[in-house]
């Protein structure tokens, strides 16, 4: 009985242990199957990424609107320009003369700015009109019109002089400062014969200064004032008194005022003679060839030797004729003066212009009389 029952209770142990390995085996193969599973879908993905399967791009962030940029308002043109004029409303760097410098291209000329604006001075935001064509150049007035007085000096002292050449130096500055103090306006010859030409009409109180022949006091007394006040003279020279001496200039001495800017130098002949005389027995041949050699040659030894080249002539002795006044114009030169005594509208003859002599005179009302600048008539 006891054997029996062991062997039964053995045989339900094996059962149990069949079973037990059965189920085991099962879930072994399940897992296994599972695995396999988990393998292809890994492999499918990761055949799927090498076959270029391309990811959704990233969602950009939508761009930002532009705030449109406000425009300042637009600036009032400070120009307004027309054939005749320019209209501008002054800056606070505006000036006559660098207005002049712009419009014209000289500061020499603010004047016509200056009077045309009735003599204003400019401030900020003022208008001011610039005049683009020349007015009234014949400075013409209904009460009478402009004339340009010429001085004429020829000698300068140290001291006081018996000679009515020599004006001395004690003067002549004194004449200087009286320009200077009452102001007038000294031009240049170039300045004057623009009014002479009815181009261009000068300051009012405008007046010309020339000296005479070429002495050394004009370098040693005269220049030194002239540059004291700012003023510039034309030297009329006669070459042949051109030479190395204690009285007379040189060339290097008139090159020398020319750079300091206190003179232009101009013809006066040749040697000096009176033009207008003919020597004894002389032909008229002989006559007119003479005449070029101290109009014609004159300018080519003052262009050779200055590199400038003459175009206005004081006559000798203040004297003229036709056949001087045709040679001068074959010459190219463009105007001559004489020394008869008053001023220069703008309607005289560009070859009998006048000047007025400065003599020796201890009085400076001797040297006002010869500055009048406008003569008065009805027109």
């Amino acid at each position: 009985m006891r054997d029996t029952g062991q062997r039964n209770r053995k045989t339900t142990l094996d059962a149990d242990k069949r079973r037990y390995t059965q189920i085991f085996k099962y879930f072994t193969s399940c897992l296994f199957c599972v695995h396999l599973w988990l393998i292809f879908i890994i492999f499918l993905s990761l055949s799927a990424g090498c076959a270029g399967v391309v990811p959704q791009p990233e969602k950009k962030p939508p761009p930002i609107p532009k705030v449109e940029e406000k425009k300042p308002p637009e600036e009032i043109s400070k120009e307004r320009k027309s054939e005749d004029y320019v209209v501008i409303i002054a800056s606070p760097s505006n000036t006559y003369e660098s207005l002049s410098e712009k419009y014209y291209g000289s500061k020499n000329l603010s004047y016509i700015i200056s009077e045309f604006n009735q003599n204003q001075p400019i401030t900020p935001n003022k208008e001011i009109i610039v005049p683009l064509k020349s007015l009234n150049p014949g400075g013409l007035y209904p009460e009478g019109y402009l004339t340009i007085p010429i001085l004429c000096y020829h000698q300068f002292g140290k001291s006081k002089s018996k000679d009515k050449m020599v004006v001395s130096e004690e003067m002549f500055d004194k004449q200087m400062a009286y320009l200077k103090e009452n102001n007038y306006n000294v031009i240049t010859l170039r300045e004057f014969f623009d009014f002479v030409s009815y181009k261009r009409r000068p300051p009012k109180n405008s007046i010309v200064i020339t000296i005479d022949d070429g002495w050394k006091n004009a370098k040693v007394i005269a220049a030194p004032i002239l540059k004291k006040y700012g003023f510039k003279a034309t030297l009329f020279i006669y070459t042949d008194l051109i030479k190395p001496s204690k009285i007379t200039l040189t060339w290097d001495d008139i090159k020398e005022m020319i750079n300091e800017g206190v003179i232009d130098a101009q013809s006066h002949s040749r040697t000096h003679p009176d033009l207008t005389k003919t020597k004894d027995n002389e032909s008229e041949t002989a006559y007119n060839q003479r005449l070029e050699k101290e109009i014609g040659e004159s300018q080519k030894i003052i262009e050779q030797r200055l590199g400038i080249k003459p175009t206005f002539l004081a006559y000798p002795f203040g004297t003229f004729n036709d056949a001087s006044i045709e040679i001068l114009k074959k010459y190219q030169y463009e105007g001559a003066f004489t020394v008869i005594k008053g001023g220069n509208p703008f309607f005289y003859n560009n070859f009998s212009l006048n000047r007025s002599m400065v003599f020796n005179s201890e009085k400076i009302e001797d040297f006002i009389k010869l500055l009048e600048t406008f003569k008065k008539e009805q027109l």
